[in-house]
């Protein structure tokens, strides 16, 4: 099997701890991604020589499939992060993808509502899912929620609003605690429970971020009555092998 390359298209610091890159296949080939599908980008050896090879969600939208950008959390002690952060318009790297089976179902959702929930970084899904095309006639039967910390400028309110700018459509934010605190799950959860109180519960829902949240919230729905086929998830961390009917990003 030939390997896959993408170039960078372009780098843009969009705050303190987070950057946008833009990647195109080096071919100039179309890249053919449905919204909410996934990279896996090589990024390089570490000092044992072994690859780094991370998961991000594609933030754009897939009416356009020349090219499509990803959203970095910049950390100190990130070995892929480091290493993007540092790539210049040109360089290449390595990738598999896009993966994503679950959102890449044409029968995914199926009639109804669909919750779409992210939490902290988990975004990126959320906005390339209520993006695509296949969306694009079921705004209207969309809940989306979006579970962030109150210092996370990883995306803000108004970038969003950007993002959304060809939707009156935007997803409703909610503050909770810390990845670190024992008050988190039960927080999202109480969340959860008001949104469905509103809504009613959804046929389908794509939950992207905090493992442990997501797993709780999962077990959730499926207890008040979404069909657990209908519900996929993708961990950003706090991974679990075992999570039932979604996708586990490493």
């Amino acid at each position: 099997m030939s390997t896959k390359l993408l170039k960078l298209i372009s780098k843009e610091k969009e705050s303190p701890s987070s950057v946008t890159l833009r990647f195109a296949k080096s071919d100039a080939s179309s890249f053919e991604f449905v919204g909410g599908q996934y990279v896996i980008l090589n990024v390089g050896n570490d000092i044992e020589g072994k690859p780094i090879k991370r998961a991000y969600s594609i933030l754009s939208s897939d009416s356009i499939q020349d090219s499509f950008r990803i959203r970095i959390k910049c950390l100190n002690t990130g070995k892929a992060s480091s290493i993007l952060e540092c790539l210049e318009p040109g360089q290449e790297l390595e990738y598999s993808g896009p993966w994503g089976k679950f959102v890449g179902n044409p029968e995914w959702p199926s009639e109804g509502n669909t919750l779409v929930l992210a939490t902290d970084t988990g975004i990126t899904t959320l906005l390339g899912l209520v993006r695509s095309k296949k969306f694009s006639n079921r705004l209207d039967r969309t809940i989306a929620v979006w579970l962030k910390t109150e210092e996370e400028d990883f995306l803000s309110g108004s970038e969003i609003k950007n993002e959304l700018s060809e939707l009156s459509f935007y997803p409703n934010i909610f503050i909770i605690p810390f990845i670190s605190d024992p008050n988190r799950i039960q927080n999202s959860l109480e969340i959860l429970k008001s949104i469905i109180e509103k809504s009613g519960v959804p046929t389908n829902a794509f939950l992207s971020g905090d493992g442990n949240v997501l797993r709780v919230i999962q077990a959730e729905l499926i207890k008040i009555g979404t069909p657990e086929p209908n519900i996929g998830i993708e961990a950003f961390f706090n991974t679990a092998r075992n999570s039932a009917q979604g996708i586990v990003k490493v």
